[in-house]
């Protein structure tokens, strides 16, 4: 049972949380910077070049693929005690992670699998594309890349996430009756409704409208259900239809696209630029490039994340507007937000200029004073 000192500590440990989880961010950023400039300014990028194409193959493709391989695997490994810190010790310190040690290990080996593949075949495609491609390499790989991220959409929640996820149907009931109905009202087809099993590792809750088109569904956490009222979880999900048919999908996929571009772009402009430097060969395809791209490709993430994250507050707080007109339930509404915040342990009211720089959502606060009319 909460005591009264429960609730008043509750904003602390949330801004401590929150305080601890951004520096975590911070220096895992910091650690993917630092690394790739520095093997390029001590020439290690061009010695691994010349290793590789010593030992292995000269071929751009091929040895860009096992540039990318030893990289990931070497940040993967440098940054685990960071990783450690942040996905498991911070969340058990703060009461909200149920995972035992050899299970967050275990989800820490599936995502450098899944980060591997990934990443290896971005870079051996991009590379097929500087080597073969010709001055218009950018614009080739901007379409490729927007080929892929829509792939990723549609066999997200049938492919990737029950890599590190169970799910089962949602039974059939007046809460599934409900979901899907409102589903149809509003015009927007779904495969069904799942429980997603996040209980067994975290107390978070959440939900979602995973996918497209044939794989679109409705997922709700365990810890979602198990919390919270049905017409709670309703006006949840009807948030998520908002996105739906409010076209976000389609808006932020443009948003998408055109940071890809500018990242691909400039990525071209600093090839040409710095290749010469560093010890590089000057070819564009040259393997050892490898690391400035990274460097370019995370200094335009940097600056286009504060721009995009305004837009999609923007998008969020019409698909809540969705939410409260479809359903007519504010009260609901204000609980479930009041509930999420509290679950997740989200700062009510984070400083203006964390909100406007490093979050995708409106905060708690604002959502509920805009639920109620303030």
């Amino acid at each position: 049972m909460s005591t009264h000192s429960d609730h008043a500590n509750a904003p602390r440990s949330a801004k401590r949380y929150e305080r601890l989880k951004r520096l975590a961010s911070g220096l895992d950023f910091a650690t993917y910077i630092a690394v790739p400039l520095a093997v390029l300014m001590t020439g290690l990028s061009t010695d691994i070049r010349d290793v590789v194409h010593s030992d292995i193959s000269a071929n751009p493709v091929l040895g860009a693929s096992v540039y990318a391989f030893g990289a990931v695997l070497f940040m993967a490994v440098l940054t685990l005690p960071l990783s450690w810190w942040s996905g498991f010790r911070l969340e058990h310190r703060f009461g909200l992670s149920r995972e035992t040690f050899g299970l967050w290990l275990l989800d820490w080996f599936k995502g450098l699998g899944v980060r591997m593949v990934f990443t290896v075949a971005s870079v051996a495609g991009l590379y097929a594309l500087l080597a073969y491609s010709g001055a218009y390499w950018w614009a080739w790989a901007t379409a490729a890349l927007c080929i892929v991220s829509l792939l990723m959409v549609v066999i997200f929640p049938v492919v990737l996430m029950p890599i590190f996820f169970k799910f089962e149907p949602l039974p059939d009931g007046d809460l599934r009756d409900t979901l899907l109905d409102l589903a149809a009202r509003v015009g927007t087809a779904v495969r069904g409704a799942y429980i997603w099993k996040l209980g067994e590792q975290t107390v978070k809750a959440n939900a979602a409208l995973a996918g497209w088109g044939r794989t679109r569904r409705i997922i709700i956490s365990d810890t979602l259900l198990d919390n919270f009222e049905d017409a709670e979880v309703e006006v949840v999900i009807a948030h998520e239809l908002g996105h739906q048919v409010n076209r976000d999908i389609a808006r932020m996929f443009v948003v998408q696209v055109v940071v890809i571009a500018i990242g691909m772009f400039v990525t071209d402009i600093a090839l040409r630029q710095w290749s010469n430097s560093f010890g590089l060969n000057g070819a564009l395809d040259d393997i050892a490039n490898l690391p400035l791209l990274a460097l370019v490709l995370s200094a335009v993430t940097a600056v286009s994340v504060p721009l995009v994250n305004t837009y999609s507050r923007r998008r969020e707080t019409a698909a809540d507007d969705f939410a409260l007109e479809v359903t007519g339930k504010p009260v609901e509404f204000v609980s479930a937000m009041e509930k999420l915040g509290e679950v997740n342990l989200a700062v009510r009211d984070p400083h203006w200029l964390l909100e406007t720089l490093l979050h995708s959502h409106p905060s708690v606060g604002r959502r509920v004073r805009r639920a109620q009319g303030g």
